[in-house]
């Protein structure tokens, strides 16, 4: 059989720009096949999902980009810290890893040969791919407005259900038009509208949104319900936003960001702080990014950590969080809210609070869809 290229990819825009520019340049006519991974696959669901592969030795080559590494990966390439390699770049014929990097799709641009026999493309559109992996956007505005081809493909998986077969495609087309992004868009069906889809969740992500002291906390049914970066749009003191998405019966995928449009400048190593955070069951990021995953026993326990480190050492967890932007006459949701703690059904009114605007975004979403 031939060589078979199994290519693991973030499912974020530089993990999805990595495989294209891997498939486009170093597969030729070998086969391959492509696996996105989301950032709550680490760990496990990464160990079960390369044993499901079943690779052959002689014959199979996995490729790991923009991710966590495998024991039995024939090329690893990534840019996020590991605590197990440390500062020090890495590369070898196995291994391209530094931390230092803007993007793993730069770092595979500069260190992997073309295939001589593939096109030629421009590698201008790497700028805007770091720009997106390290949320460096010139102001908060640009991403609620920007109709940069790669910004409408990063608002178009923001707002859509994730699926493997969505992600294989995207990296198909971007690899098959060899680049022509504007040609990838339009042959996906993409148009601008997706930018304007984006700013209508940004309301909706209002009523979800707490904050305490600096920090802004967000619980979600699911990762990417609302828009990434909405806090800051809605409440430009914010300093630090929390996502917390249900994954299962027992786990919490959370996100923590620093925002780059604050005054104040960050001074906290968020992803050496959740690598040291040892009751997690894995932390990481970058200096002013992270994420991981936490037991639901031990979510509160995070946040209080996460307030006492982000708010200047004083965690404000039990008596100074509050609804952003709620008049509580008027707001339906926190109207909604007090009377499911009065009658019992929520034991505290965070809780509620949370209940009650997941109902309305269902109500919303329902009422959009028939409208639609």
């Amino acid at each position: 059989m031939d060589k078979a290229h199994h290519i693991v990819f973030h499912d974020d825009i530089d993990g999805i720009i990595s495989a294209a520019i891997y498939l486009h340049n170093n597969v030729g006519d070998d086969t391959y096949r492509l696996y996105p991974v989301a950032s709550t696959s680490r760990g496990e669901k990464f160990e079960a999902m390369v044993k499901a592969m079943w690779l052959k030795p002689e014959s199979d080559f996995l490729v790991i980009l923009d991710y966590e590494n495998h024991r039995d990966s024939s090329l690893w390439i990534d840019h996020h810290w590991s605590k197990v390699i440390g500062d020090e770049p890495v590369i070898n014929s196995k291994i391209i890893y530094n931390p230092t990097a803007t993007s793993a799709a730069r770092l595979i641009s500069k260190h992997l040969k073309a295939n001589p026999n593939v096109q030629e493309y421009s590698e201008t559109f790497l700028d805007m791919v770091d720009v997106i992996d390290h949320s460096d956007y010139k102001t908060i505005n640009q991403i609620f407005s920007d109709t940069h081809p790669l910004m409408l493909l990063r608002a178009y998986i923001e707002r859509s259900f994730h699926s493997d077969m969505m992600f294989c495609r995207i990296v198909e087309m971007i690899a098959n038009t060899h680049f022509n992004f504007r040609k990838a868009l339009y042959q996906l069906r993409l148009s601008k509208r997706i930018i304007f889809d984006l700013q209508k969740d940004v309301e909706r992500t209002r009523k979800a949104m707490v904050v305490s002291g600096s920090m802004s906390i967000i619980r979600q049914s699911r990762p990417g319900k609302y828009p990434r970066y909405a806090e800051f749009y809605i409440n430009p003191k914010v300093k630090y936003s929390v996502r917390l998405s249900t994954i299962s019966q027992d786990k919490i995928y959370f996100q923590v960001g620093h925002n780059k449009w604050h005054e104040e400048s960050n001074e906290v190593d968020i992803g050496r702080l959740l690598s040291s955070i040892g009751y997690l069951l894995n932390g990481g990021g970058h200096y002013s990014v992270g994420g991981g995953i936490v037991l639901n026993k031990d979510t509160e326990t995070l946040l209080d950590d996460l307030c006492i480190n982000l708010n200047d050492g004083e965690s404000s967890m039990s008596d100074e969080m509050e609804k952003v932007g709620v008049d509580k006459e008027n707001d339906p949701i926190e109207s909604k809210a007090e009377s499911m703690v009065k009658t019992g059904e929520s034991k505290n009114i965070d809780e509620a609070r949370k209940k009650a605007a997941e109902s309305a975004d269902e109500k919303k979403e329902e009422v959009d869809a028939k409208e639609e």
